[in-house]
């Protein structure tokens, strides 16, 4: 049967021809498991026409959004997935205080196995043959260094990366933020530093034969 789930959105981040939506389930205001919503596209990304409001908008970060759903549809190392409804408008219920999202954080030893590197990357990927018990986390982390620039000598195309310190680990993570990329693409080739963001991180599709961690968001008190 299909039934409906609120969730305070702590992604909408850029995938494919369309985006990742995903937060915390909101059960009488309080932060439950994570909900990430998808399509029946072989990627799953949720199109425009899919995730707007009645009035047009799109959700954005710290909204409290309901959904029509389907199926849960989880995966080996996406287990929070949900296949939409798409002949329902989403709908916003309210918005979430930045002032108040302390309760809503994760706090994971690790940001799933480190070890594996690529791509000029650190830590930023898993073989797909992990199984995985949760793919979202939002953390913390003292210091994010963005990077600005080429991805590699042979890519010269330019990208955002994220650098920070998780526990013991470095990450050096490609950030999806669609604000966040825009922003800092507007700037030259360079380092910028945010201190004591938030961060969505997120376990991806797999591609040649990993599964990719990134930074879906960033969020910090001057966004808000």
């Amino acid at each position: 049967m299909p039934y409906s789930k609120t969730f305070v959105c702590f992604a909408n981040s850029r995938k494919t021809s369309g985006r990742c939506v995903a937060g915390k389930e909101s059960i009488q205001g309080q932060p439950a498991g994570w909900i990430r919503p998808v399509s029946s596209r072989p990627t799953h990304e949720i199109s425009l026409d899919e995730r707007r409001y009645q009035n047009g908008r799109d959700p954005d970060l710290l909204h409290v959004v309901s959904v029509q759903y389907l199926s849960s549809q989880p995966l080996p190392h996406q287990p929070e997935n949900h296949l939409i409804d798409d002949g329902y408008y989403w709908s916003q219920q309210g918005t979430l205080d930045f002032q108040n999202i302390d309760a809503w954080l994760d706090t994971p030893t690790t940001l799933w196995d480190p070890g594996y590197s690529g791509y000029a990357f650190t830590n930023n990927r898993v073989p797909d043959t992990v199984v995985a018990t949760a793919s979202l986390y939002l953390i913390r982390v003292p210091l994010l260094t963005l990077v600005v620039g080429a991805k590699s000598t042979d890519y010269p195309k330019r990208i955002v990366r994220g650098e920070f310190t998780h526990g013991r680990w470095p990450y050096s993570l490609a950030v999806t933020d669609p604000q966040v990329e825009a922003a800092y693409l507007a700037q030259p080739d360079g380092r910028y530093t945010l201190h004591a963001p938030l961060l969505c991180v997120s376990l991806g599709d797999a591609f040649q034969g990993f599964f990719y961690k990134l930074i879906a968001a960033v969020l910090y008190d001057e966004r808000f």
